[in-house]
């Protein structure tokens, strides 16, 4: 029981809250990604820029992914806004930023192909349908 009384606490944070730290967050790791971008130079260290390019480029997509996926939550509901909107987002956006970081990877290793991504995609989409219905149980 003491599970569901931490996701209860966490449910009465107000929403506006969470918003402002994703925005946070996702500001610096758009800085970051300038950083690593301008910065280092990958034939020179790849042992060192390569993880923190997809390491900056996964938070950054995943909080731009999310702040976007909110936006739209929010125009096609109007004026409602609840903690669920806000939680859907941010699991999807990270879920694309994963999708979109390991075809990059692919695509930098040359083994991106249209049937691999394809197979990403359907996989990633099929993993957001069973967390989407599992949350919809509960």
């Amino acid at each position: 029981m003491p599970e569901t009384d931490h996701h209860r606490k966490l449910l009465n944070i107000p929403h506006y809250r969470i918003l402002f730290i994703i925005i946070f967050a996702t500001l610096l790791s758009w800085a970051a990604w300038l950083l690593v971008i301008t910065k280092l130079d990958p034939f020179a260290s790849a042992s060192l820029a390569l993880p923190l390019f997809f390491a900056s480029t996964l938070l950054t997509l995943a909080g731009t992914f999310t702040l976007i996926q909110f936006t739209l939550k929010r125009w096609r509901t109007g004026a409602q806004i609840y903690i669920k909107h806000v939680t859907v987002s941010l699991r999807q956006g990270i879920l694309l930023s994963v999708c979109t970081c390991i075809c990059l990877g692919l695509l930098i290793l040359g083994f991106l192909r249209i049937w691999n991504g394809l197979l990403l995609v359907a996989f990633i989409m099929l993993l957001e349908f069973y967390l989407s219905e599992k949350d919809e149980l509960n």
